[in-house]
């Protein structure tokens, strides 16, 4: 069987992450008013009035995701709610609420764009920089970021422990990092020990599962690692879910 790369090679949306190719995809109303009401639920504001920009990226990823693996998750109720909502589910954090306009804040293995896509439409006056290991996911998030004008979003071919050599600019100057399915928690705590600036945050998006021995290891290294654990944020993204997990942990060296 020939790779999604190597099909519909006539068709000159394969291969391309131009949005022109990709074009928006209108949620039925059903799916945008279920979204409307859980945003208000988690007093999320300001949803509505970006419903066509939300539109462009969602068809933008389910295009590029014909030939590029960005996710599985190409319902629109299962990308509202599983991608936008679970993104923005930090809202109710107050750090997001004392964010600088001057330092940087990171997703750090964006792969299709989430969490730091929708936090960069709700806070458009911060400098936000998407980061993944593979140059074609990052080609793809540098042309959805332009779906997100006017905030300020960037992407880079870039892991976080490559920042000493590849990324200076970035290397203890950013204030937050977030980060959603990847890899152990300690694993990432290292990784971001030097992007974040001291007192910089770094917040984790976790399952259920993490109240286990995920968690224990990576308390046990916040010493070593230079930061210490602030919080375990818990939110249940409709009724009757299992509670999605945001560990807050500041860096303190």
């Amino acid at each position: 069987m020939p790779k999604r790369s190597e099909q519909d090679g006539a068709d000159p949306a394969m291969g391309s992450v131009d949005p022109q190719l990709h074009p928006p995809k209108r949620f039925d109303d059903q799916d945008w008013t279920w979204f409307l009401d859980r945003c208000r639920a988690l007093a999320i504001p300001g949803a509505d009035e970006r419903r066509s920009v939300i539109e462009a990226l969602f068809g933008h990823l389910v295009g590029v995701n014909r030939w590029l693996n960005l996710t599985t998750l190409i319902a629109p109720r299962d990308y509202l709610k599983l991608h936008v909502l679970d993104s923005l589910a930090l809202e109710g954090d107050p750090r997001l609420r004392h964010l600088s306009e001057g330092s940087p804040c990171i997703d750090l293995g964006s792969g299709g764009g989430y969490p730091g896509l929708p936090l960069a439409l709700w806070h458009p006056a911060i400098p936000w920089v998407l980061l993944d290991a593979r140059r074609k996911k990052a080609e793809f998030l540098q042309a959805a970021a332009a779906l997100c004008a006017p905030a300020k979003v960037t992407a880079r071919h870039l892991r976080g422990d490559e920042v000493v050599r590849s990324a200076p600019d970035l290397r203890r100057r950013c204030q937050l990092v977030v980060c959603r399915a990847m890899g152990q928690a300690v694993e990432v705590l290292g990784e971001c020990a030097d992007l974040l600036h001291k007192s910089g945050h770094l917040v984790l998006y976790k399952g259920p599962a993490f109240a286990g021995a995920e968690r224990d290891a990576a308390m046990a290294a916040c010493a070593r690692l230079g930061y210490r654990h602030i919080s375990d944020r818990t939110v249940a993204l409709d009724d009757g879910d299992p509670a999605r997990v945001m560990a807050v942990f500041q860096r303190v060296t």
